[in-house]
C-alpha cells in the first residue's frame, strides 16, 4: 500500500499584516536539512530544534512557530519544539570604529555618533544551530 501525506492547503492568511507563506517555506527548508542529517546519522526522532533568526531576516517568529507545527506533522520532527533565538541588529560604525546596536526604528544609524553605519555585522542570519535527539 502506498501512503501519501495529507494535502495541506495554505491560505495566505495574515499575521501582523503579512502572509505566512514565507515562514512555511523556511520551515520546510529547515525540515529538509534536518531529515538529511538524520538519515546520514541514523537518527529516528528529533525532540527539539534550535535556530537563530536575525532581526532583519524577514522571518516572523510566531508565523514560523505555527508553520513548524504544520510542516512537521508525520515526520521525524513531529511534536518537536522549535526554539528560536532572536538575534538583534548590530552594525559596524566606521566613525566609532566599533560594533553598535542601533536604536529601534532608527535604521542603520549609530546610536553613539549618529553617523550612517551600513555595514551589518549581525541581524540577517537564519541559522540551524542544533537539534536535540533521544539518547
Amino acid at each position: 500500500m502506498i501512503l501519501t501525506p495529507p494535502v495541506v492547503y495554505i491560505r495566505t492568511s495574515h499575521l501582523f499584516g503579512r502572509a505566512w507563506l514565507h515562514e512555511v517555506s523556511v520551515a520546510l527548508s529547515l525540515l529538509e536539512g534536518i531529515e538529511e542529517t538524520a538519515r546520514e546519522q541514523g537518527i529516528a526522532r528529533v525532540r527539539a530544534v534550535h535556530i537563530r533568526v536575525g532581526a532583519l531576516s524577514g522571518v516572523v517568529r510566531d508565523a514560523l512557530l505555527f508553520s513548524w507545527d504544520v510542516v512537521t506533522a508525520q515526520t521525524i520532527c513531529e511534536g518537536s519544539e522549535l526554539r528560536v533565538e532572536e538575534v538583534p541588529l548590530v552594525v559596524y560604525c566606521d566613525c566609532c570604529a566599533g560594533e553598535r546596536a542601533p536604536r529601534p526604528g532608527s535604521g542603520l544609524i549609530c546610536p553613539d555618533c549618529s553617523s550612517i553605519s551600513p555595514r551589518i555585522v549581525r541581524g540577517r542570519e537564519m541559522q540551524l544551530v542544533a537539534m536535540e535527539v533521544p539518547t
